[in-house]
């Protein structure tokens, strides 16, 4: 029998385990002897990113939502754009830039492949940060600079569709039919540029800076339900297998999942009735379903929540237990999406409780695992370590502990009332301060990177 040597983590150095090597087998990490590493030029390119995207969201996203939460200045004066640009800028401005930043280094060692050129890894988050950046500024600030839309869409666009060529040149080494894993980052980067042209359509159907509600929804959706959960999923059914020594799935159940998310997303935008096509309640009920029931099923598939422990630092390693407390929070996303399609009573929600379920997603699972992952990648891509870890490890604090204050009074439609619109600001000072902490901590690391002899 042949066996293969999967690199695993713990008490603070390398293992490696034998295994023995069948058709589910899936390699984990190669060891490279000095000869056959590869040079990377501008290694500190993926921290720098991730600290712009922090950034993003610090000095013009959370902006924006706090003043929209108090009604106050541009928040009040012209809340609709606000609310709608704060997404964006959030999502396509924050995460998609830190989340391909990060891609782009996990592609290419995943697959076993040379790094990008910096030129791609320079180029690709910059379209869509800059793209962000201008169209939440003309729907903002439409009368003034509304002809910035275009130009921002285009640049949006460009950026998802480098980042669909850069996911599909990076072959696997194994069959697909035994390793369907890429498929994962392919299929989000699909649907990246799906929601970049939705956002395009979308502000071209917008007067006065307000886009229309079934346009905006189907641009976050897709976003939330495409490209980051398969992005999530394509990079964790490795990383996190090696990292936390869960059990890998097999080729079947991957592809099970795989047909699953990109099944029910397409049917429920389908059913959404966008331009010529009819809305069809129940069909977008029944793929909310199919999505929460299949997150279920992955979650226990990969035994995540089996990581949780009592114990402070679980193996001295911090990240073991990060990682599965940010997992919960998609647990509850996924139960509360069920919940509000198939329980009497619950199927005519507002916008505010939409919002509040959306935001355990987002605010409750997506970012507390972005800035717990950095954990891993900081050091793993960096230096070695990880540079201000106490920062970093209180930033993951600082944002679990604002979801539920977004999230709850949304919820019980209380947004409305004083003491929610203060709640929300709060949570948005609570995730602001996290993620100036993560800036701060990418920062430290790309600084360190372009000039070691200040570490």
């Amino acid at each position: 029998m042949t066996y293969v040597a999967v690199r695993r983590w713990g008490e603070g150095e390398a293992r490696r385990v034998a295994r023995p090597l069948t058709e589910q087998s899936i390699p984990l990490a190669v060891r490279l002897t000095p000869r056959e590493a590869p040079v990377i030029r501008a290694r500190w390119l993926f921290a720098m990113w991730m600290a712009v995207g922090a950034l993003v969201a610090v000095l013009a996203g959370l902006v924006l939502g706090i003043l929209a939460a108090l009604e106050t200045s541009i928040g009040g004066e012209r809340w609709t754009p606000s609310v709608q640009a704060h997404g964006r800028l959030q999502l396509f401005g924050f995460v998609a830039t830190f989340v391909v930043a990060l891609a782009m280094e996990f592609i290419p060692r995943l697959n076993q492949r040379p790094m990008f050129p910096a030129r791609v890894r320079v180029a690709v988050p910059a379209m869509l940060g800059s793209g962000a950046l201008l169209l939440s500024a003309a729907q903002v600030f439409e009368p003034e600079v509304g002809f910035l839309a275009l130009p921002g869409g285009v640049v949006l666009g460009a950026g998802a569709v480098a980042f669909v060529a850069a996911a599909t040149r990076a072959r696997g080494p194994r069959p697909l039919r035994l390793d369907p894993q890429p498929l994962f980052i392919q299929a989000a980067a699909g649907w990246l540029a799906v929601a970049a042209a939705l956002s395009l359509w979308a502000m071209a159907k917008s007067e006065a800076g307000v886009v229309p509600l079934e346009h905006s929804r189907a641009v976050v959706e897709v976003f939330l339900r495409g490209f980051v959960m398969l992005a999530i999923m394509g990079v964790g059914l490795r990383a996190f297998v090696g990292h936390l020594g869960l059990e890998p799935l097999s080729s079947r159940r991957q592809l099970v999942v795989l047909v699953a998310l990109n099944g029910s997303l397409a049917a429920w935008l389908l059913a959404q009735g966008l331009g010529p096509l009819p809305e069809a309640e129940l069909l977008w009920r029944a793929a909310d379903v199919v999505l929460a029931g299949t997150l279920l099923m992955f979650t226990v598939w990969l035994g995540m929540l089996r990581r949780l422990t009592p114990r402070w630092p679980p193996k001295g390693v911090r990240y073991e237990l990060l990682i599965p407390v940010a997992w919960t929070g998609l647990v509850v996303y996924a139960v509360m999406l069920m919940a509000a399609a198939v329980v009497p009573g619950l199927d005519d929600l507002s916008l505010y409780q939409e919002g509040g379920i959306r935001h355990v997603y987002l605010l409750g699972f997506v970012v507390p695992l972005m800035v717990a992952m950095a954990h891993v990648v900081l050091a793993r891509f960096g230096t070695g370590r990880v540079e201000w870890e106490n920062a970093l490890t209180t930033a993951f604090v600082l944002v679990w502990l604002a979801w539920p204050l977004r999230v709850v009074p949304a919820l019980f439609d209380q947004a409305s009332l004083d003491a929610g619109r203060w709640l929300f600001a709060l949570a948005g000072v609570l995730a602001m301060a996290g993620l100036g902490l993560v800036a701060a901590v990418c920062l430290r690391t790309a600084l360190v990177m372009v000039r070691p002899g200040r570490a």
